[in-house]
C-alpha cells in the first residue's frame, strides 16, 4: 500500500464493483455506504480481531459482546469516552502528555514520529484504563500487538508461536495490569479497571479488556496521528484546516482524513438471525451464521454519500444530515469505537502541537506496509527532524 502525497486514497475504492454481493463460499460483501450503515445497526456477531478464540476463551471483553449485555456495558462504560469528560478531564492530561513527548524531539533534534505517537497514544489509553504509562508498559503493548500469528505448517512452530504470544500476555499481565488493580483495589479512581472491580469481575476478565483497549487506543491512534502529519505536511489546505483556531473546522478536516484513510481497512460481522439489507430496489436475505465484510475502503469512497471526488481530501465536505463525517471510519452501530472522540480529541492536540514547533521539517518519508490483523496501513520509519 502506498499513501499518495497529492492527497488520494491509500488504497484504490471499488470501481463499478456490486454495493452488495454474495460470493462463491457465502460470504456477503459490503461496499456502499446506505448498506454498510443499515445492516451495522443490525444485532451481529464479532467475527474480526480472533472473535473465534475469544469466545472459545469464556471471556466476554465488550468489543466482542453483542445484544443485551453489550448495551449495558457500553452505557456503562459510556461515560469514561463522552465528549463532555473528554473535555472537563482528559484534555489536560493529553496537553501534558503532547508537551513532554515533544520536549524531547525538540531536545533530541530528529525522531522517529512513531516513537512519538505510540507514547501519546499509549499514555492517554491507560490513563482512561487505569494503567500506568510508563516506557516499559508501552513496549510490552506494542510487543503484544506485533506478536506474529501462529502460522507455521508444523505443531511445533505453531506452538512456539502461541507460547510466545502467551508469554507476552502474561509479562503485561504482570508487570501493568496485576499492579494496576491492587492499586484499584485500595484506592478507586474513575477508569475503567475501577469500574470493573465493582462489577466484581475477575482478574481475567480485566486483563483481556486491558489487552483490548490497549490494542484499540493505542494501535489505531498512533497509526492516525502519523497519517493525518502526512496529509498536513503534503497539503497546505489540510495544515491550513487543522491548524485553524476553529475546533469545528480542525475536527471536519481530521474525520475527512480518516474518511480517506481508515486505520481499520474492513469490519467482519457473523449474521446471529436473518437480517436483510436493500440496495438499488433489491433486498438482500442473509441467512443466519452468514459471514459479512464491510469494505471501509469502498464504502468511504461511496460517492453517493461524500458527492464529488471521493478519493481526494476536501478537509470541509458537504454531506447529506444524518451521515458521519468519517463514514464507517470508526464503525458504525452498536459497536461504533467508544474511544471516538477521545481519538479526534488526541489526535488534534498532538498534531498541532506538533506543527507549530519552529523548524519542523520530514527528514525520510516513511515506509508504509499492510498491516493483516487490521487490514490496513501500518506507517514506519517516518522520520522529523526540528532545525
Amino acid at each position: 500500500m502506498t499513501l499518495q502525497t497529492d492527497s488520494k486514497t491509500a488504497t484504490t475504492p471499488y470501481q463499478n464493483t456490486p454495493r452488495v454481493e454474495k460470493d462463491a463460499e457465502g460470504v456477503w460483501h459490503i461496499r456502499g455506504y446506505a448498506e454498510a450503515k443499515e445492516l451495522l445497526k443490525e444485532d451481529l456477531l464479532q467475527d474480526g480481531f480472533a472473535a473465534e478464540n475469544v469466545l472459545k476463551s469464556g471471556l466476554d471483553p465488550v468489543l466482542y459482546q453483542h445484544g443485551d449485555p453489550h448495551r449495558v456495558q457500553r452505557a456503562a462504560i459510556a461515560k469514561y469516552f463522552s465528549p463532555t469528560t473528554v473535555s472537563q478531564k482528559h484534555l489536560p492530561m493529553m496537553e501534558k502528555a503532547a508537551d513532554e513527548i515533544l520536549a524531547e524531539l525538540v531536545k533530541a533534534k530528529r525522531m522517529n514520529l512513531k516513537t512519538l505517537t505510540t507514547r501519546m497514544a499509549a499514555s492517554v489509553t491507560a490513563a482512561v484504563v487505569g494503567l500506568k504509562p510508563s516506557k516499559s508498559m508501552i513496549r510490552r503493548i506494542d510487543d503484544m500487538l506485533h506478536s506474529p500469528p501462529a502460522v507455521s505448517k508444523n505443531r511445533i512452530g505453531r506452538f512456539i508461536s502461541s507460547t510466545n504470544g502467551y508469554l507476552r500476555q502474561v509479562r503485561f499481565w504482570l508487570f501493568d495490569v496485576r499492579p494496576a488493580i491492587a492499586s484499584r483495589k485500595r484506592h478507586p479512581q474513575d477508569d475503567v479497571i475501577s469500574f470493573m472491580l465493582s462489577k466484581e469481575k475477575n482478574d481475567l476478565a480485566i486483563l483481556a479488556e486491558c489487552i483490548v483497549y490497549g490494542a484499540a487506543g493505542m494501535a489505531t491512534t498512533q497509526e492516525f496521528i502519523c497519517v493525518v502529519l502526512m496529509h498536513a505536511m503534503e497539503n497546505p489546505k489540510v495544515r491550513e484546516a487543522l491548524t485553524s483556531p476553529d475546533i469545528v473546522v480542525r475536527y471536519e478536516a481530521l474525520h475527512e482524513i480518516l474518511r480517506l484513510e481508515p486505520v481499520i481497512g474492513k469490519i467482519k460481522r457473523k449474521a446471529i438471525e436473518p437480517v436483510a439489507v436493500t440496495s438499488n430496489g433489491e433486498t438482500h436475505n442473509i441467512l443466519v451464521d452468514a459471514r459479512i465484510e464491510f469494505h471501509v475502503y469502498d464504502v468511504n469512497a461511496d460517492a453517493q454519500a461524500v458527492g464529488m471526488e471521493p478519493e481526494r481530501v476536501h478537509p470541509h465536505r458537504n454531506l447529506e444530515k444524518g451521515t458521519y463525517r468519517s463514514l464507517i471510519g470508526f464503525g458504525s452501530g452498536s459497536h461504533r469505537c467508544a474511544g471516538e472522540h477521545l481519538a479526534i480529541a488526541e489526535t488534534d492536540i498532538f498534531v498541532r502541537k506538533l506543527m507549530s514547533l519552529k523548524g519542523l521539517r520530514v527528514e525520510k518519508q516513511p515506509e508504509i506496509k499492510f498491516n493483516k490483523t487490521v487490514e490496513g496501513y501500518e506507517i514506519n520509519d517516518y522520520i522529523l527532524a526540528v532545525d
